[in-house]
């Protein structure tokens, strides 16, 4: 009798496994998530875009989330501090920004969108000056694609709006808007500044002897349609360096070359207070990704 007992629970215990094993067996795998949201937060000891300040040479607390759709699609807003001193009335700026990402062929990638830079209350008519600039915002438009493979990208970009403001009617009233280059000088505007442009290559590569270490470095030339003596070229190498996969510490350094316009530059609320706009520095920030 106790035999039979034994084998009967030997054999309902298989049978358990059986029914356990095929369920696992039958359970579908985990699915992608159609939507994810990621986000970070950003220090730096200064804002810098296309190699020139934004915050007159003084630190930014930085904020973006994104919604990325998994066929490629996406939407995000950024948003960061900036300085009235370069940025007439202005104290904040805020990028909305759509499009869509994708990879093809052998480790090929592109990135294809539009960015609406907005700043709250920003205009060049509200700069404490006499005579005041004509009324012109801040706000502009940015249409932009890039191309990379790997570890490469090669970018563009342009403004089918004014170029952040920037007309003939505030390129010489009440002062001029540039440094030490004045109209005179051949450095002037001429027209709206519609349809200003830039290119940038750029390269980031994660180093596979030490474990979150990336290495990058850009090129890039800014071009101000209808104007004389202000494009520019940029460029910057850095190091980043990735803990537990949500903190980075990065150090770079950046520099311009190519116009005067923006160095000595009298701010436009107060024209006693002058920087170099697009002095060549090194910039460090920590950075927590959510």
């Amino acid at each position: 009798m106790r035999k039979s007992l034994l084998l009967v629970a030997v054999l309902g215990t298989l049978a358990s496994s059986q029914v356990v094993m095929a369920e696992e067996a039958a359970a579908p795998a985990a699915a992608t998530p159609t939507w994810t949201f990621p986000a970070s937060a950003t220090l730096v000891s200064d804002y810098i875009w296309h190699g020139q300040s934004q915050t007159w040479g003084n630190p930014a607390a930085q904020f973006g989330i994104e919604a990325d759709h998994a066929s490629g699609a996406y939407a995000g807003v950024w948003a960061s501090n900036v300085s009235s001193h370069w940025l007439p009335n202005a104290n904040v700026e805020m990028d909305f920004s759509a499009g869509f990402r994708n990879t093809f062929a052998t480790d090929f990638k592109y990135d294809v969108g539009a960015t609406y830079i907005y700043y709250p209350d920003g205009d060049f008519n509200k700069a404490p000056l006499s005579p005041h600039y004509a009324k012109s915002k801040l706000n502009t438009v940015e249409l932009y694609g890039s191309l990379g493979w790997k570890w490469f990208t090669v970018k563009g970009g342009v403004n089918p709006t004014v170029f952040y403001g920037w007309n003939t009617n505030n390129s010489g009233a009440g002062g001029t808007n540039f440094g030490t280059g004045n109209p005179a000088a051949g450095i002037k505007t001429g027209g709206d500044t519609r349809w200003s442009g830039y290119v940038v290559a750029s390269g980031s590569y994660d180093v596979p002897m030490v474990a979150g270490l990336n290495v990058s470095g850009e090129v890039g030339r800014q071009m101000i349609t209808d104007s004389t003596g202000l494009d520019w070229t940029w460029y910057k190498v850095g190091v980043t360096k990735t803990f537990a996969d949500t903190w980075a510490v990065n150090a770079f350094y950046t520099g311009t070359s190519g116009s005067r316009a923006y160095q000595g530059f009298a701010s436009f609320d107060n024209l006693s207070n002058t920087s170099n706009v697009d002095t060549s520095k090194v910039v460090v920030g920590i950075t927590k990704s959510f």
